[in-house]
């Protein structure tokens, strides 16, 4: 993330959330790969992505800070 400028980690940030929250819709075009832990969205179970998701949102806000 250290690469990206505050406009792309929102950007991602947002892909990032919107194909946790539902993998079903997201799943059908193509893998997503966890930016955390590099598994398979459609792998994870709600307590996964949600610790997955505030480990991501954490690392994107404290480096575009």
């Amino acid at each position: 993330m250290s690469q990206h400028d505050e406009w792309q980690a929102y950007l991602c940030m947002e892909k990032f959330v919107k194909v946790a929250t539902n993998p079903v819709a997201y799943g059908s075009v193509r893998k997503t790969v966890c930016p955390m832990c590099k598994k398979d969205m459609g792998d994870h179970n709600g307590e996964q992505t949600t610790e997955c998701m505030n480990k991501f949102i954490k690392e994107v806000t404290s480096k575009s800070a």
